[in-house]
């Protein structure tokens, strides 16, 4: 007979998922920090920028080389100071002459990065391949690719640029600096930065008179304790006066004793998987600070959007009611209805029915010139109405940047909208507007009658016309149509005020436009770079 035990009868737990091997969470990071665009001129736009491009320097061309090749060799970077003797150290660690070394200064405008030959298939790819020469040497220890880097502060911004990105590549940066230079402020900065995202460090002496070598070496070790840098590999190497090609075996024979060593496997993958380990918490902080950024610019696009928008609505509640009162009509069309409408004026049967045969004659002999009287009154009322409609428009715009004027990114969004887009825009949105008013208005007035011999046209065009606001050409109608002209107009009129209104509001279109066009970040974009942070933190 069989028997059971709890555990055999508790269902087993599903097993944990596998985890995401770490060149394929590097790789996403890479992904998601190229495709940060940090578009907007945001206060912190330009740190962000330079933080995108370190960081996606470093992933690029240190982490993921050295995680897809982890058998090639470390990648020791000498750099430092202008006239520290680098070129010298290499070729002297080499025991041969092969990088260039002499007393013009800057001497290494192009980096040399000396390894063994058979190292050398295992850089294949890498990308210091694309800003360094490549040097095999049977001198050079197996394991070990040592750069002769620019110097940190060459007079060529090129050059410091390119010391940067091989410090940024190294498994282990070998700072030299010489006893007149160690105190400059630059590459101490650069050392902090340095140790800060992970990379191993040594410092090297290099060039010091034997007279004052124990003061500097006090001074300079005094220096490395006040940056907590007192475990740092450090080397000495006194001046030996003028002297071509490399140094004496033994005067650089601590400093190549320690590079051997380190180029030995146990030893080197020790170094490049401290390194490596090194840089996942600063690498998290730069990615999370990077994620702060990308809100930034979300919170910066929402603001412009509303800030465009709110500056229109003064300017579209003042069109409305300016069609409402009929203050377009003010000035020209009054006082052209004033001169037809008078006695004996083409339009003045409009205004009270003809009295006696006389004025009834004269009622049928005007009735040509009333049709093109009433035809000119309202394309005068139509044009002064687009008129205030144009200067409305033009207001709103100038509130749109007015506002925009006020931040960097809000003069980012403005100068993508040149004045002259504007008033295409414009013109094109008050067409568009007076085309479908005029149609709107034919289907408001087709059933309209006239209590006297009037024309539809005609009833039509003084229905416009007192819809714009002339008050003579309201009461005509209402007398000439009664209640259903009445309605007519003011339903014209409503509508109107509401076409104005969304025609000045539109002034915000061509800039909410510009503002999709500028390919800022999608929402998410933050998300996802926190979602690559805390998956770096699985790898700590």
């Amino acid at each position: 007979m069989s028997t059971s035990t709890d555990d055999d009868a508790r269902p087993s737990e599903p097993a944990a998922p596998p985890a995401v091997p770490m060149v394929e969470v590097v790789e996403d990071l890479l992904a998601s920090l190229q495709s940060a665009r940090l578009a907007l001129d945001t206060p912190d736009a330009d740190e962000a920028r330079a933080r995108r491009h370190r960081v996606s320097l470093q992933v690029s061309n240190h982490l993921l080389p050295r995680l897809r090749e982890v058998s090639a060799p470390a990648i020791v970077v000498l750099g430092g100071s202008t006239g520290a003797g680098k070129s010298t150290l290499v070729n002297s660690i080499v025991s041969a002459d092969v990088s260039p070394a002499g007393v013009l200064r800057p001497t290494t405008r192009e980096p040399v990065l000396v390894v063994h030959p058979k190292d050398a298939e295992l850089l294949d790819g890498h990308p210091v391949l694309g800003i360094a020469t490549r040097i095999t040497h049977e001198g050079t220890k197996r394991g070990l690719a040592l750069i002769d880097a620019p110097d940190l502060d060459s007079v060529h911004a090129a050059n410091r640029e390119l010391a940067d990105q091989l410090v940024e590549m190294a498994d282990m940066w070998v700072f030299v600096t010489t006893g007149s230079r160690y105190g400059d402020a630059l590459p101490w900065q650069r050392l902090r930065d340095a140790v800060d995202r992970g990379i191993s460090i040594a410092v090297v002496l290099n060039r010091v008179d034997r007279a004052g070598l124990n003061e500097v070496r006090n001074d300079l070790f005094a220096r490395l304790q006040e940056q907590g840098l007192t475990s740092v590999p450090f080397f000495v190497i006194p001046d030996v006066g003028p002297i071509e090609g490399p140094l004496p075996a033994s005067k650089v024979q601590p400093l190549a004793g320690f590079l051997g060593v380190l180029g030995a496997g146990a030893q080197s993958r020790s170094v490049i998987a401290r390194t490596v380990r090194g840089a996942w918490p600063a690498l998290r902080e730069d990615v999370q600070l990077l994620a702060a950024n990308l809100d930034s610019q979300r919170r910066t696009t929402l603001s412009l959007q509303g800030a465009v928008q709110a500056a229109t609505r003064a300017a579209a509640a003042r069109a409305r009611a300016d069609v409402q009162t009929g203050s377009a009509a003010t000035g020209a069309p009054t006082t052209a209805w004033l001169a037809g409408a008078s006695s004996g004026g083409s339009l003045s049967s409009l205004v009270a029915p003809p009295k006696g045969w006389i004025q009834k004659r004269r009622y049928r002999r005007s009735s040509t010139g009333r049709a093109d009287a009433l035809q000119r009154l309202r394309e005068i009322s139509l044009t002064e109405l687009r008129t205030v409609l144009t200067d409305a428009c033009a207001s709103a715009e100038r509130a749109i940047r007015a506002v925009l004027a006020e931040t960097a990114a809000g003069r980012q969004l403005a100068d993508a909208v040149p004045g002259t887009a504007s008033d295409e825009a414009r013109t094109e949105r008050l067409d568009l507007l007076f085309r479908e008013w005029d149609s709107v208005a034919g289907e408001r007035t087709v059933d309209l009658t006239s209590s006297e011999p009037l024309s539809g046209v005609e009833l039509g065009h003084l229905v416009e016309v007192a819809a714009v606001g002339v008050d003579g050409a309201a009461r005509s109608v209402q007398r000439l149509a009664g209640d259903g002209g009445a309605t007519a107009v003011a339903a014209l009129r409503d509508d109107l005020a509401d076409w104005a209104a969304a025609a000045v509001a539109a002034e915000a279109d061509e800039f909410t436009a510009a503002l999709d066009q500028m390919d800022i970040d999608p929402a998410d974009a933050a998300t996802r770079l926190r979602l690559r942070a805390s998956e770096l933190r699985e790898y700590a």
